[in-house]
């Protein structure tokens, strides 16, 4: 199993690192960590990505990207505010752009060198992220994934392993195992798997309080499912515990959201509700070694929040400590 540390590859975090890459590099081989498992998208050049090895690239993802898909103008327009700043943000129009988009991801993880691509599987719209009025189920944004991703992958027979990241949005939950299965057995491509992220599944169950009761969640949704036990490659190091989000400032954001009619500011509130779900806490726990002797995993990737280099060296601290696998 290979330990790896989520990160962005961008001037601002490589700026809290000091001595950029090189810096990096040291602070991975003091914290016995492999290499990175890194996002470039459209922001940041593999090539310049120096002296640090990256076992994994997370590719970008697009919340509401089967609008774009479909070419859906009315969903695209009452999204964005204009089909313009649709096509500004995607930087192309149509399923062709996401092809290509992904076809370019795609060649940078080889550049890269990685060993994994990360793809996540869901679909949110902006005016949904409140009202879990979902326009699409896990049905649909599944059949549109492997569309999209046999599109990409078309005629290519080897590359990076992809592994498929689950969401507690329409799309790839785990809730149903027959589902996954037959899901993961369309896509063509060969060398293929999922990314279990934890808090991610914490947030498909509101009940979860506890380190305790993430373990018997994973339990009771993985560890007791062969299939899924099977498929699982990887695990998103981090814990979430949102109930006092949920019990204190929840109200508030969907108060606010129903009088925001400007677009930038209805981002903001909805950022802020989604990082107070997702809040990518370190798991210090030792409950972790529990879970990790049931799954077979081969990449645990420190997937925490930092904001200086104190913190982040703090965290790994803390993260290797619980950590007697």
């Amino acid at each position: 199993m290979k330990k790896l540390l989520s990160f962005i590859a961008s001037d601002h975090y490589l700026d809290q690192i000091e001595d950029g890459w090189i810096g990096l590099n040291k602070i991975l081989d003091e914290y016995q960590l492999d290499g990175i498992e890194t996002m470039t998208g459209r922001f940041y050049k593999p090539e310049n990505i120096k002296k640090v090895k990256t076992i994994g690239h997370h590719l970008l993802y697009f919340p509401s990207w089967i609008h774009m898909w479909l070419e859906d103008e009315k969903e695209l327009i009452k999204e964005f505010e204009s089909l313009e700043k649709a096509v500004e943000l995607y930087g192309g129009w149509g399923r062709q752009r996401l092809i290509d988009f992904y076809r370019e991801e795609f060649l940078d993880s080889i550049k890269l060198r990685s060993e994994y691509m990360v793809f996540h599987v869901g679909h949110v719209g902006l005016d949904e992220v409140f009202s879990d009025n979902f326009k699409y189920g896990n049905k649909e944004v599944l059949d549109y994934t492997i569309e999209l991703l046999n599109e990409i992958f078309k005629e290519i027979d080897k590359g990076p392993i992809l592994l498929l990241e689950n969401l507690w949005w329409p799309g790839m939950d785990l809730f149903n195992e027959k589902e996954i299965k037959n899901f993961l057995e369309k896509i063509k491509y060969p060398n293929k798997g999922i990314m279990l992220d934890i808090s991610h599944l914490i947030l498909t169950d509101k009940n979860i309080y506890n380190f305790k009761d993430v373990e018997n969640y994973i339990e009771k949704m993985i560890c007791i499912s062969p299939s899924l036990k099977k498929y699982i490659r990887g695990i998103h190091l981090n814990v979430t515990f949102p109930f006092p989000y949920r019990e204190n400032k929840l109200k508030e954001n969907k108060d606010k959201i129903k009088i925001t009619e400007d677009r930038i500011e209805r981002y903001k509130i909805i950022m802020d509700h989604i990082t107070n779900l997702d809040s990518h806490k370190i798991y210090d726990d030792l409950s972790i070694n529990k879970i990790l002797k049931k799954l077979n995993i081969e990449y645990l990737v420190f997937e925490f929040k930092w904001k200086n280099k104190k913190e982040l060296l703090e965290n790994l601290n803390s993260q290797n400590k619980v950590l007697l696998i």
